[in-house]
Order: C-alpha cells, then sequence, then structure tokens
C-alpha cells in the first residue's frame, strides 16, 4: 500500500483512507513473549469480520521487523519482551508511521507502575493496562477503535 495517507491523529483518518472501512476486519500486531498468552490472546481478539491478529512477536526486533513491512490498525504490546522492549516498539511504531494512519497502541502489562506507564504513554501509547487486572478490556477498547475507524 503506498505510503500516501495524511497523519491525522493516533487514531483517526486521513482523507482517502481505505483501511478499516465497514466490512473490513481491524489488523492487530501482537507484541507478546510468552506462547501461552499469544494462544490466549489470538483467540480472544479474533473476531470474524471485525479483528484479527495478522501479525505475532516475541522480540523488539522481531516487531519492528514487522511494523516495518506491514500495516496494522492496531498494537497489543508486552513491555517486558524476552528480547528488547515493547516501549522501544511503541516509539518505532509512531516514528515509522508518521506518513501513515497512525494504529491504536495498547499496552498489556504485569508491570503496571506508575514509572511504567509513563514511558509507555510518553512513548506514544494510547492505553495501558494491567493483565492480572484490566486483561478483559483490550477487546471492548480494539472493538470502539474498529467502529470509529469504519466510520
Amino acid at each position: 500500500m503506498p505510503n500516501e495517507h495524511r497523519t491525522v491523529g493516533r487514531t483517526g483518518k486521513a482523507p482517502g483512507d481505505t483501511r478499516a472501512t465497514a466490512g473490513d476486519e481491524l489488523r492487530i500486531l501482537l507484541i507478546e513473549d510468552s506462547q501461552l498468552l499469544r494462544d490466549r490472546m489470538i483467540g480472544m481478539l479474533t473476531v470474524p469480520g471485525v479483528m484479527q491478529v495478522t501479525g505475532t512477536a516475541e522480540t523488539e526486533q522481531d516487531a519492528i521487523r514487522l511494523i516495518d513491512a506491514h500495516d496494522y490498525d492496531a498494537l497489543v504490546v508486552d513491555v517486558e519482551l524476552r528480547q528488547g522492549s515493547g516501549i522501544t516498539a511503541i516509539r518505532h511504531a509512531r516514528k515509522s508511521c508518521a506518513a501513515r494512519i497512525q494504529p491504536l497502541i495498547i499496552v498489556l502489562t504485569n508491570y503496571s507502575l506508575p514509572t511504567v506507564e509513563q514511558r509507555c504513554m510518553t512513548a506514544g501509547a494510547d492505553h495501558f493496562l494491567d493483565k492480572m487486572q484490566q486483561f478483559g478490556e483490550v477487546r471492548p477498547l480494539l472493538e470502539g477503535h474498529q467502529r470509529r475507524s469504519s466510520r
């Protein structure tokens, strides 16, 4: 897809943008190093006609490679990865997508400390959720984003 879209905010649509229109599935990049959680989240975030996990990454470098190679409507990011940091992936996504539509970025982490939240939000995250207490909030946030994007 050519990079001809203007950025109109983190989650807004540019004039002429054809991504995430009615009937299109929200494309999600899941950045999580736990296979168990990835499998659970893929099941939770796969809603035919609404959303689908179209990419997964276990490391910072895998995430950066996928962000550069594909367009995603949303990223669900863990902070602590097997190698590297989800925060670096967030910064990279914001920088590399500057000329394209910005994806919704949801951080889902076990490290829900105020300092970590501040680092994530400063890097460009839209939402910061605790894995233990707010796991179930990811899907409603993505569904709301998909509804807003398809208008």
